[in-house]
């Protein structure tokens, strides 16, 4: 059996901190995984307790009514159809942006109370007309008008 060499005398100070940036610990990562879990775990639990017809689950009557009203207020600030497509080319995408959120908007108040069927279906009338790029002529008019009038009642 051979004998082993001896070993090294201690250093005499202690080493000097590295320079420059530190690498990230070992326990950084699984504890930022813990928090990102926790913190989806509550919130989905959350929407599971309130249950469907809760204002955190986006369903029920009065978010339709308030799809609605945000259907309508956003297509207040829509001059009209042709002014969509103006030569203005900042205000023709702001137009083109509301008229198109007007629209899902109506589309949403009337799939959760169908009471909105008509004004659903009135937009997704001025939806297709921008997207088809017939923004022109009394049928363009006639669906304008019937948002108009649509939005007008519902205010009453």
């Amino acid at each position: 059996m051979t004998a082993s060499a001896p070993l090294p005398p201690p250093p005499s100070h202690p080493p000097a901190p590295a320079t420059g940036l530190r690498a990230p610990s070992r326990w950084l990562a699984p504890c930022v995984a813990a928090v990102v879990a926790a913190g989806a775990g509550i919130g989905i639990g959350w929407l599971l307790w309130a249950g469907p017809d809760s204002a955190a689950a986006g369903t029920g009557v009065d978010n339709a009514a308030a799809d609605a009203a945000g259907a309508c207020q956003a297509w207040k600030r829509v001059p009209s159809l042709d002014a969509v497509f103006s030569d203005d080319n900042d205000d023709r995408i702001s137009h083109y942006d509301r008229a198109g959120g007007a629209a899902a908007l109506a589309a949403s108040a009337a799939r959760l109370d169908s009471r909105y069927d008509a004004l659903g279906k009135a937009f997704q009338n001025v939806s297709t007309r921008m997207q088809t790029f017939d923004v022109k002529g009394a049928e363009a008019v006639a669906a304008e008008k019937k948002v108009d009038a649509l939005c007008a009642d519902r205010d009453g």
